[in-house]
């Protein structure tokens, strides 16, 4: 494969200056921002009917169970179907079950409420577990080959952007200004700016092939076990894959010790957190910069290699510094502007790694998967993504009030690098 290429023609001017891809991209700018407003305004809305953390836990039990039990089929529905038509459908439905949540609130009660509440929350996320490899499997088709590295590296930093939007802006202050039905609102408006924003582009897709109606379950059946048959066959696909899911899992286990760090061993308030991403959110912006100007120049089986190790290096950075910090917080020392500026130059480097290996493994999935199977794998890698993060950092969360932080980044560090080696060790016997 010609990596060759020219950077005006790679560049984030240039892929912006694609009308179809503009689209899709500041189309999902709202799209993502709902989706991740959406979790905060429902866990927000089951506390205050409930005042139960049980029940709250519940919900978030209810919302990521379509990704275990759904993306695997989704990913046959996507390969299906054209994406442009899946997407428009996933976000005009989503408005109405959205609204719906406004509805049941004025005009049910108590458990019934809390009922549709749930049966809600389960229908919406079942639907974002179809939209979004859809739109993942939809780049491809609307960026050249040449660009598709600089599009999921912008992609990359959308996705990260809309959590703060999400989280930060849309869902606190669609509470504050108009309580939760407030909020709904704002969020089915978002989900119809996305409709809106998807409906004008123009994408050359495969007209669906003619199924006959007979033994539908085998032949689903057998489409699934396709995905799977390719996945196995290509060494390259499954160790992107496997890479994402490490990229994947430590993202959640940063996200669940980043305000005990800050807390427990920083000796700083655990909303203090928020420097640490935001020194990260600076080598993500940074990196999809470069990405996009010179990333196109290196495979990207080294890019996703050097990623990890930075990864690494990040890693055992922090443990070095909490174990030092540990120290001084157990004595009542308040931490110095030098371990700030470490633990701010860690979290940097933890960005540009993260971008780097997530962008390029991304990358790998959807140039190598056969567009009539695209869906089903790049559905594989969420699924893949989601058990594999899940279960760990539910072990990793306990483990560190057990063994404490310093030795879980430790440990993490030592994972991590592990990968990275066998990732360089695979590409070297690649291209011997």
């Amino acid at each position: 494969m010609n990596y060759g290429v020219k950077a005006e023609e790679n560049g984030l001017a240039a892929i912006f200056q694609n009308r179809n891809f503009a689209l899709l991209w500041i189309s999902q700018v709202f799209g993502q921002s709902a989706q991740n407003a959406i979790l905060f305004v429902l866990m927000v809305m089951v506390e205050g009917l409930t005042r139960s953390s049980a029940l709250v836990g519940l919900m978030v039990l209810v919302h990521n169970l379509p990704s275990i039990l759904f993306t695997l089929p989704l990913g046959v529905v996507v390969d299906r179907f054209r994406k442009k038509s899946i997407l428009l459908f996933c976000n005009v439905v989503r408005v109405f079950v959205v609204l719906s949540f406004v509805f049941f609130n004025h005009y049910s009660r108590g458990g019934w409420l809390l009922t549709a509440v749930y049966i809600l929350t389960f229908t919406l996320s079942t639907i974002g577990h179809l939209s979004d490899p859809a739109e993942s499997a939809m780049v491809p088709l609307i960026v050249s080959a040449k660009q598709l590295l600089t599009a999921n590296s912008v992609f990359h930093l959308l996705f990260n952007v809309a959590q703060v939007v999400g989280l930060l802006f849309l869902a606190p202050l669609g509470i504050r200004l108009g309580g939760v039905d407030g909020a709904f609102g704002a969020i089915a408006f978002c989900y119809m700016a996305t409709a809106a924003m998807i409906w004008p582009i123009s994408v050359t897709e495969e007209a669906p092939k003619h199924r006959p109606a007979g033994d539908a379950l085998r032949r689903f059946a057998e489409e699934l076990q396709a995905g799977w048959r390719f996945i196995l066959s290509r060494r390259s696909v499954l160790t992107a894959i496997g890479q994402h899911a490490l990229i994947t899992m430590l993202t959640m286990i940063i996200a669940v010790l980043a305000p005990g760090f800050s807390a427990r061993v920083l000796g700083m308030k655990p909303t203090d957190a928020v420097y640490i991403f935001f020194a990260a959110g600076l080598g993500m912006f940074l990196t999809t910069l470069w990405t996009g100007q010179s990333g196109h120049h290196f495979r990207r089986e080294w890019l996703a290699a050097f990623g990890l190790l930075m990864i690494a290096l990040a890693m055992l950075g922090f443990a070095i510094i909490a174990w030092h910090s540990e120290v001084n917080t157990a004595v009542g020392a308040a931490p110095s502007q030098t371990v700030i500026v470490n633990v701010e130059l860690m979290a940097f480097l933890l960005g540009v790694g993260g971008t780097l290996a997530s962008v390029a493994t991304q990358t790998i999935v959807q140039e190598r998967a056969p567009r009539d199977l695209r869906g089903r794998v790049i559905a594989a890698e969420f699924l893949f993504g989601n058990v594999v993060g899940l279960v760990p950092m539910l072990i990793i969360s306990g483990l560190a009030d057990l063994v404490g932080i310093p030795s879980v980044l430790l440990g993490m560090s030592l994972v991590v690098l592990s990968g990275a080696l066998l990732s360089f060790r695979a590409h070297r016997g690649r291209m011997s």
